[in-house]
């Protein structure tokens, strides 16, 4: 049976994460909830308190943070708390973080590669009780401890799509949130090389990284009015997105440079941007669709391999995001019980 991954956005209204913490909790068949850490959106780790005080079982962490926005040493005493808070529940899913959350802060990310590397190394360490120092142009530690200790072993898991990230994920993750992106048969092999490239330099097996297949979801009776949920964030991540990374993960430069000729992708209408951004490129980040198709989807990359999904919910004109989970669980997660 594989594992499923629940995950929200932080802009969602905490009374909205607490509740959707309460009902995950139950028997839709999801192991862990994330929060996402982008943009000047509700606090993840006060989100996720609240989700920590909804459940008991859901593993639970941001979805993802960075070492730009957040002090590798702050997440560290986060990631305490939080585990703390749920009785060794918590996760730490850890990126570059995005042009889309970073360019209007004014961040730099000319090294993010080394940048993630060095704060998952300085993360780990002080969540293990060291005491750190670390000098880099995005961030520093001199002789930094925490005050506070998780009470587990917290798991690291390293977001990307570029094979720098990935490889990193294999090298030093506990596991790698491989998209979004990747979100098909071609992308997760394409995934799945790098981490073991990078699992390989470190003297590791592919068996020792959980691989997850990262996927925004969208589920609806129409799969027009699926895609359309999810099209928007994709062509703003695309947009952002250099073209020879667009190439690398099967996306066609043709299709890409018409989306990045679109103007102010968030004011377009969904008819427009169904006319601006082609689907194929949708449908690359994206497990999207009625139930039976969205089974379908799931079903393929079972067969590739493909053993852990997370899936980032949208809202679309039919459901929340809450009730495409839902209705993911009962039109696939279940059946795969069958």
């Amino acid at each position: 049976m594989p594992t499923f991954t629940a995950s929200l956005a932080n802009h969602a209204d905490p009374g909205y994460v607490a509740e959707a913490a309460r009902r995950i909790d139950g028997d839709l068949g999801y192991d862990n909830l994330l929060v996402g850490d982008e943009r000047l959106n509700h606090n993840t780790y006060s989100l996720l308190t609240l989700a920590a005080r909804n459940s008991t079982d859901l593993g639970l962490g941001p979805g993802v943070t960075n070492p730009y926005t957040r002090h590798p040493a702050m997440t560290a005493a986060a990631a305490a708390t939080l585990d703390q808070v749920s009785d060794g529940r918590a996760r730490l899913g850890f990126g570059g973080g995005s042009g889309i959350a970073l360019d209007p802060l004014g961040y730099d990310q000319e090294d993010p590669v080394g940048a993630l590397s060095d704060a998952i190394e300085a993360t780990n360490r002080l969540l293990d009780g060291e005491t750190v120092h670390v000098d880099r142009p995005e961030f520093s530690l001199d002789g930094a401890d925490l005050d506070v200790a998780p009470v587990s072993e917290v798991p690291v898991y390293v977001a990307g799509r570029g094979p720098g990230m990935l490889g990193l994920g294999g090298f030093r993750g506990d596991g790698v949130l491989a998209g979004a992106g990747l979100a098909s048969v071609e992308g997760m092999a394409y995934a799945r090389e790098n981490v073991a490239a990078g699992a390989e330099k470190a003297g590791r097996s592919m068996e020792e990284v959980d691989l997850v297949c990262w996927a925004f979801l969208s589920v609806a009776d129409d799969r027009e009015v699926a895609l359309d949920g999810v099209t928007p964030l994709v062509g703003r991540i695309v947009d952002k997105t250099p073209l020879p990374a667009l190439e690398a993960i099967g996306i066609d430069a043709d299709l890409a440079e018409r989306v990045k000729a679109v103007d102010d992708i968030p004011d377009c209408s969904p008819r427009e941007l169904r006319e601006a951004i082609p689907r194929p490129v949708t449908e690359q980040f994206a497990i999207a669709g009625t139930p039976d198709e969205c089974r379908t989807h799931v079903a393929r990359l079972r067969e590739s391999g493909v053993d852990h999904f997370g899936l980032l919910a949208f809202e679309n004109e039919e459901r929340g995001e809450l009730d495409s989970l839902e209705l993911f669980s009962e039109g696939v997660i279940d059946e795969l019980d069958e």
